[in-house]
């Protein structure tokens, strides 16, 4: 069965004289004007309904020739910590764990790729979800600017420019659900989110839950940290006693920069393929999407309505295919305790 939440009453006071609710950590490199706009979309002047104090933003920048311009920072708030460091090896994992020492929320989102902008009540609905469950997991579904999926842009004459001329078509910065007129759906999750979710670039957790699956793996050290995204959101969709949300009428949207994995370029499917190899590896039982059935939180606006409607219909297909074969619909994973080390036991 799902369900739709509606917006609750509640209460979103600090914990303390300085700790917020909600800490994100964005981790960004060599995507200067990507992260500009992806911290516009997480500021409390975008973000309706919530204030600066009740989250901060800790941004991770790993040092390059494109760096990010910190004279932008005092326009988006005081809730946006910046730190810029040195890192020698090509996976963002160490900055994670760098963000994660930073954040004093008790709950913690993650947007390792900081080229994601993100729609207006974010923030709303995770601070609504934190109110609602204990342990929880929380998910924005996941979008890709432009008509067609980003790793075909160079043939297809589509780069920075082509997207900022995308987006100068759109009234995003004072209605960031307009942003779903110029987007197609990840090509992670090509059947929308009412089936099992492959990958979740924007994932909100307790703080508890992240330290309990040990945080980023630094085994994931291929070239842009791998499959790390796949392996965290399905490690904390495993943790026992958690209640899944997904906020149907919310997006993060992905911009294009040149990522390891949504560029076009001749070694792109060997790319690919060693991703997969090191994920499969690191599960011993091998690595499948997350089987859980989620429960919708939240609004869906009029911009957002027609991938409801995508994700019913691909989802209905899957229920008629899986019910021809006897098959349960969501066959849930089962619930994983991990040791103190962040091993599965």
């Amino acid at each position: 069965m799902l369900t739709l939440w509606g917006i609750i009453p509640g209460d979103r006071k600090l914990d303390g004289p300085s700790k917020p609710l909600l800490s994100i950590i964005v981790v960004a490199y060599e995507m200067s004007h990507q992260l500009a706009n992806t911290l516009f979309t997480l500021s409390a002047g975008y973000q309706r309904g919530v204030s600066e104090q009740d989250y901060e933003v800790i941004v991770v920048e790993n040092s390059s020739d494109d760096n990010f311009d910190e004279s932008l920072l005092p326009a988006l708030g005081s809730n946006f910590h910046f730190y810029r460091r040195a890192e020698a090896s090509a996976t963002p994992v160490p900055a994670v764990n760098f963000g994660f020492d930073k954040c004093k929320g008790r709950t913690i989102g993650l947007m390792i790729d900081g080229a994601r902008m993100v729609t207006p009540r974010v923030v709303q609905y995770v601070l609504m979800s934190q109110r609602i469950s204990r342990n929880f997991l929380t998910v924005v579904p996941g979008y890709h600017l432009g008509d067609q999926a980003q790793h075909l842009n160079v043939s297809h004459g589509y780069d920075e420019a082509a997207e900022k001329i995308l987006l100068d078509s759109t009234n995003w910065r004072s209605d960031g659900y307009e942003l779903f007129s110029v987007s197609d759906i990840s090509g992670a999750n090509p059947n929308g989110y009412l089936q099992p979710i492959m990958e979740c670039n924007c994932m909100f957790a307790p703080a508890a839950s992240f330290r309990e699956v040990g945080y980023a793996d630094e085994r994931f050290n291929l070239r842009g940290g791998g499959a790390i995204n796949l392996h965290m959101f399905r490690s904390l969709g495993l943790l026992e006693g958690s209640d899944y949300f997904v906020i149907p009428g919310e997006g993060s949207f992905h911009q294009y920069h040149g990522g390891v994995t949504t560029s076009e370029y001749d070694g792109l499917d060997e790319e690919h393929r060693s991703h997969s190899e090191q994920l499969q590896s690191i599960w011993s039982e091998g690595f499948h999407s997350l089987r859980r059935e989620p429960t919708l939180l939240g609004a869906v606006t009029p911009w957002a309505q027609d991938y409801l409607q995508f994700s019913s219909e691909r989802a209905m297909k899957r229920y008629k295919r899986m019910q021809a074969r006897g098959e349960r619909l969501w066959e849930d994973d089962h619930a994983v305790k991990y040791s103190d080390a962040g091993k599965q036991l």
